[in-house]
């Protein structure tokens, strides 16, 4: 494990860098790794980083977004009523969080209609 000092994450330098040990430390002093986990924003694997801090926070070099987890209710699948967590922008308003909850709810419900077609056609 190395730790690599930066400016800012654009300086990041992703040849040299070993992605899965090495930290990233910025000028204030929070230094960061790249995270397992991914932003629901944008989609795209292995841009986040997590500070190494007991209480994580979170940003994502694709999209330029601090990232925070927010919960929503799981209403339409079974079994319905848990909670399902998300990484996304922290500075999203309310409404744009709904707005993305139902959009990502239409998506799955049509993941959800192709793998019961398949499963139906596969019987046959």
């Amino acid at each position: 494990m190395t730790t690599v000092k930066i400016n800012n994450f654009s300086e990041i330098d992703f040849v040299n860098i070993d992605a899965s040990q090495d930290v990233l430390l910025l000028p204030d002093g929070q230094s960061f790794r790249f995270s397992d986990h991914m932003c629901d924003h944008c989609w795209t694997a292995g841009t986040v980083l997590e500070t190494l801090e007991q209480q994580k926070k979170y940003y994502c070099l694709f999209c330029n977004n601090s990232l925070v987890w927010f919960s929503f209710k799981n209403d339409f699948l079974l079994p319905t009523g848990d909670m399902l967590e998300f990484l996304l922008p922290g500075s999203w308003k309310e409404e744009d969080r709904e707005e993305w909850y139902t959009q990502f709810k239409e998506r799955r419900k049509a993941q959800e209609k192709i793998k019961d077609d398949i499963l139906e056609q596969g019987k046959e």
